[in-house]
């Protein structure tokens, strides 16, 4: 299945019957109680991150942005805000 078969696509939860997203095999789920790792979980696929890499760019000596790694993704509220303002040119769907 390909990426744009899978924005047109209407995947219902088996359980629930809510609206299923597409996230990347990355993602690792909290707990199912753990409802404040949840909402930043909300938080960052309704900006537009959806667990994909999100690349970190320093410049080197001739400010030249070279890529360093990867950021990981945060667990908390706080974080999630400052992360999604650093990386929101790297989001899947800008809001």
């Amino acid at each position: 299945m390909s990426s744009q078969d899978l924005k047109g696509s209407n995947f219902k939860c088996p359980e629930c019957g809510n609206q299923s997203i597409a996230i990347t095999h990355r993602f690792r789920p909290p707990k199912l109680d753990d409802n404040r790792r949840w909402d930043v979980v909300r938080f960052l696929v309704k900006h537009g991150f959806k667990y994909q890499h999100i690349s970190i760019f320093e410049p080197d000596r001739h400010a030249i942005p070279r890529f360093i790694g990867y950021a990981p993704y945060p667990e908390n509220m706080i974080d999630a805000i400052e992360f999604v303002e650093r990386y929101k040119e790297q989001a899947l769907v800008r809001s």
